[in-house]
């Protein structure tokens, strides 16, 4: 087994390295505790293998895509924005998004990560990490049952990052699941998913993608499964009742409901004058701070929606350009039937009313958006019938 292992982690040393640091930064956003640590796991095990393979000349031979040029282009524009507005962290934090880039888009081996056994494992792990995590909180009295879990023990600390991954992580094994007729993983882990998600963390960032993810499986299998139809009409009637149970029964179902948009539209709306009133096209720059003053007496601490951050901090053509590089690496995956797009389809879905700017150190927003991304447009993960340079 150890040796079947081995050998999945890659061919040369440096994918074996590579392949393994990629595990490991994943796996420490469960099992360490602080941003400084994670860092560290990435600098030790993936950025610095790949800066050294960069400067060796180990990356001449390989399949740069059209997509993966656009992801320069982006970059390209970040910093020409950081020189306008940026500080010196700005560019060691586009340097670092680069070489997580060039290490998972291009030098890892992907094939692990398309493997059901790997991608059901993370599920479950993720899970667990969650559930056991709140679990624990409140037996030892951290927190009182039902009260919202405002911070799990690892990296991967706050409710709204962590429902998404964990939706995220539920939609990478839907297509697995059907295809192997494993209904009762599959609804174990809806219902786990729904638990954790609207009880425990009570964020409904993750449960917008989980309930988006569900629709388009429920379609799918009208659509291509006939005799199926009679069981997902129940199941669907089931659900919407329960839900409309636990809206009316369960207090913490209710308050997400009542809790509305959060003052996201109001967020918005700010966000959006202020950077009409910076320019359109280059933004209010990295070191934008907005001065407005919510109703409810707060500031703004960040745009909460990764789409608007780029419009506000980096201006249009950012936006427009990573709009565009998302479609593109969609495209690749239903190309590819890559379960990858779903994970990122879902991630997409989330962040598009929570999360801040896209570059950083490595934090959430990598798992979420960076990972499955470079996973997909991976040479290794195209179909012997798509090997184009797309």
């Amino acid at each position: 087994m150890i040796h079947h292992l081995y050998s999945a982690l890659g061919e040369t040393r440096l994918q074996k390295l590579l392949t393994a640091g990629l595990l490991a930064f994943i796996a420490s956003f469960m099992l360490l505790p602080t941003s400084k640590m994670v860092n560290n796991v990435f600098y030790a095990l993936m950025a610095l293998p790949a800066l050294f393979a960069l400067i060796g000349g180990h990356c001449r031979k390989l399949e740069i895509s059209r997509v993966f040029w656009l992801w320069g282009l982006l970059m390209l524009w970040l910093i020409y924005v950081g020189i306008e507005s940026g500080d010196a962290q700005f560019f060691k934090h586009i340097l670092y998004v680069c070489l997580f880039m060039l290490a998972v888009g291009q030098l890892i081996a992907p094939k692990i990560f398309l493997d059901s056994d790997f991608t059901r494992s993370l599920f479950w792990s993720v899970l667990i990490y969650m559930g056991g995590s709140s679990i624990y909180y409140w037996i030892i009295g951290e927190y009182a049952f039902g009260e919202k879990v405002l911070w799990l023990p690892g990296r991967m600390t706050g409710p709204i990052y962590s429902s998404i991954w964990l939706s995220c992580c539920f939609a990478l094994n839907l297509p697995s699941w059907i295809r192997q007729g494993a209904w009762k993983e599959l609804i174990a882990g809806l219902l786990f998913t729904l638990f954790i998600a609207a009880f425990a963390l009570q964020s409904r960032s993750g449960l917008v993608g989980l309930f988006v993810l569900s629709f388009m499986a429920i379609i799918y299998l009208a659509s291509t499964h006939p005799q199926t139809r009679r069981f997902l009409s129940v199941g669907g009637l089931l659900m919407a009742g329960c839900a409309l149970w636990a809206y009316s029964e369960i207090p913490q179902i209710h308050a997400l409901v009542a809790r509305g948009d959060s003052a996201r539209f109001e967020i918005w709306a700010a966000l959006m004058n202020e950077w009409r009133d910076c320019g359109l096209m280059q933004g209010c720059g990295m070191e934008h701070k907005s001065d407005v003053i919510l109703t409810g007496g707060g500031g703004i601490l960040h745009p909460h929606s990764i789409y608007l951050s780029l419009g506000v901090f980096a201006g249009l053509p950012a936006l427009l350009t990573f709009c565009l590089l998302m479609s593109l690496t969609m495209y690749i995956a239903w190309k590819n039937r890559n379960p990858w797009g779903l994970y990122l389809l879902s991630g997409m879905i989330g962040l598009a009313f929570d999360g801040s700017f896209l570059v950083g150190n490595p934090d959430e927003l990598w798992l979420l958006i960076l990972l499955p991304a470079a996973l997909i447009i991976h040479p290794g993960s195209r179909t012997p019938q798509t090997h184009t340079n797309t």
